[in-house]
């Protein structure tokens, strides 16, 4: 009968013993979408039931029935929003990370458990796993951002479980302790592009960060044909994307927007001599052998000796650049409007800016000081 019942045949046999004697008995093995396998038994009064039954699940007309009967697993339910649900709104590359981390790190200790029978108590002795693991509290968020939308989705709205029913993931967690952003004044800004242990090449890659603020994608992928020295303009209208593990492709620019990005004078200056010899295709840092954009590694590589040679902070970023020149044009540039800095930097809306491009800078705070003073009619000492 096992075999029978395994080998998606099923099974229609009459109980001879026990209460059930004179009963017939079906039995079938449904595979589901995901691989996995849920073993069906039932117990019907005649004959001719059971075997209706059995035709039907042979015949695939009552599996979706009876899958709905048994409730989705929280392995089967995270499967099925990967498969059906997030490729809608989301990047491919964040969709496969989200699986990657569900099958090491959460497959294993709550995978199998009915979404309505995942408690806090066992997601806390999870949390806490995982740090006892070895595993870093942004990790450990990350994991958790993922099981809570998850959650979230199988409440409202495909309704897998009572909107009653609390998010046992959405426990507090420590926080890791945020990284300090570097901001540049403008005058280490003029001391690192002026600094002479700079080569052509990275003094232009420098000059492209600080003075352009463009994303490290969109340096990657940057062409000599998308200098535009007579229009003193930059085209944006490439970048280079980083799929998951590690795979590169050239696309638009985050949002699928293009843009134009303001040359000024300075970077001009940096830029002329540096592409003069180049062909409108060519890349400004292709890789070493071929026209094709580095590998971010290797970037990330080339940016440390960048580092080094202008004598910037240690632990500055290629988007600590991007920062600086934001802020800068924020905090210094009044004249600049805020829909004018939108477009140069590529920023959907003006409240991103607001919100993760400022720093304070003792140079903006002069001018407010002054400006107050003049306001009050207070002479200047």
């Amino acid at each position: 009968m096992s075999k029978r019942a395994d080998n998606l045949d099923g099974s229609c046999r009459e109980i001879l013993t026990g209460k059930h004697a004179g009963k017939w008995r079906v039995q079938f093995t449904q595979v589901s979408e995901t691989g996995r396998k849920t073993r069906i038994s039932r117990i019907f009064s005649t004959k001719t039931e059971a075997k209706d039954f059995l035709r039907d699940l042979r015949r695939g007309k009552r599996i979706e029935d009876a899958r709905s009967s048994r409730e989705v697993t929280l392995a089967e339910w995270f499967e099925w929003l990967a498969a059906n649900d997030w490729p809608e709104t989301l990047a491919s590359v964040t969709v496969a990370q989200r699986r990657s981390r569900f099958k090491k790190y959460v497959a294993e200790h709550l995978g199998d458990y009915p979404l309505s029978k995942i408690d806090p108590l066992r997601v806390r002795a999870f949390y806490r796993h995982l740090r006892d693991q070895g595993s870093s509290e942004s990790l450990v968020l990350l994991v958790k951002s993922d099981l809570v939308r998850a959650f979230n989705q199988a409440t409202t709205p495909y309704q897998r479980v009572p909107m009653t029913l609390a998010n046992p993931f959405r426990l507090p967690l420590p926080q890791p302790k945020p990284r300090q952003a570097v901001a540049l004044t403008p005058e280490e800004v003029k001391r690192a592009l002026s600094a002479r242990a700079l080569r052509q090449d990275q003094a232009a890659l420098l000059a492209v960060f600080l003075l352009v603020g463009l994303r490290l994608g969109e340096v990657m992928a940057l062409t000599r044909g998308q200098l535009r020295f007579d229009d003193d303009l930059i085209v944006v209208d490439r970048a280079v994307r980083v799929e998951f593990g590690g795979k590169q492709s050239v696309g638009l620019p985050k949002g699928g927007k293009t843009r134009c990005a303001v040359m000024c004078r300075t970077l001009k200056s940096i830029l002329a001599p540096f592409a003069s010899a180049m062909g409108p295709e060519q890349l400004l840092w292709p890789a070493a052998t071929e026209n094709k954009p580095r590998m971010k590694k290797l970037v990330y590589a080339t940016w440390r000796t960048i580092v080094k040679a202008a004598k910037l902070p240690a632990d500055m970023s290629p988007h600590d650049c991007r920062l600086t020149h934001i802020n800068i044009i924020e905090k210094l540039m009044p004249r600049v409007s805020v829909t004018t800095l939108k477009e140069h930097v590529g920023h959907a809306a003006s409240g991103v800016t607001e919100a993760n491009y400022t720093r304070p800078l003792d140079s903006a705070q002069a001018i407010l000081r002054d400006e107050l003073e003049r306001v009050l009619g207070v002479k200047a000492p």
